[in-house]
């Protein structure tokens, strides 16, 4: 009995560090891509792409947030998406950070001059060394 406890005990520790974990890293990983393009973010014409970068729990969005044009898309389902991971645990399931805009690839490879080809694998990076440094991992 007091064995079981011990690994109860031992399993809920892991959880708590894993949700911890998760939540910053996902966190982390959308601050760096909604940044200015000079700062590693989302490079900017109407806004659209950088309002779009969307977090949800158990799957994907499949679907952009509002529609292209002058007036960026509203940034209410990003802030949606980064409320739900204040109250995320990993037993919730997977969390998925999620750009449906249909050029995102296009800016990804380089086609704007605001930033350069890799922002999004870079941003990524950044929110990995961010949580390594913590943990003290190189």
């Amino acid at each position: 009995m007091a064995q079981d406890r011990q690994i109860d005990s031992i399993i809920k520790g892991l959880n708590d560090v894993a949700t911890q974990i998760i939540r910053k890293l996902a966190l982390d990983i959308v601050a760096n891509l909604v940044k200015a393009a000079s700062e590693g973010g989302t490079p900017v014409d109407t806004g659209w792409a950088r309002s779009n970068w969307l977090i949800n729990i158990g799957s994907p969005i499949t679907t952009p947030a509002g529609e292209y044009g002058p007036a960026p898309a509203s940034t209410a389902a990003l802030s949606a998406g980064q409320g739900s991971m204040l109250l995320y645990s990993v037993h919730q399931g997977p969390v998925w950070i999620s750009n449906n805009v249909p050029y995102i690839v296009f800016l990804n490879e380089g086609s704007s001059k605001q930033a350069p080809a890799g922002f999004v694998q870079a941003a990524i990076e950044r929110a990995v060394r961010g949580i390594r440094t913590i943990a003290g991992v190189s």
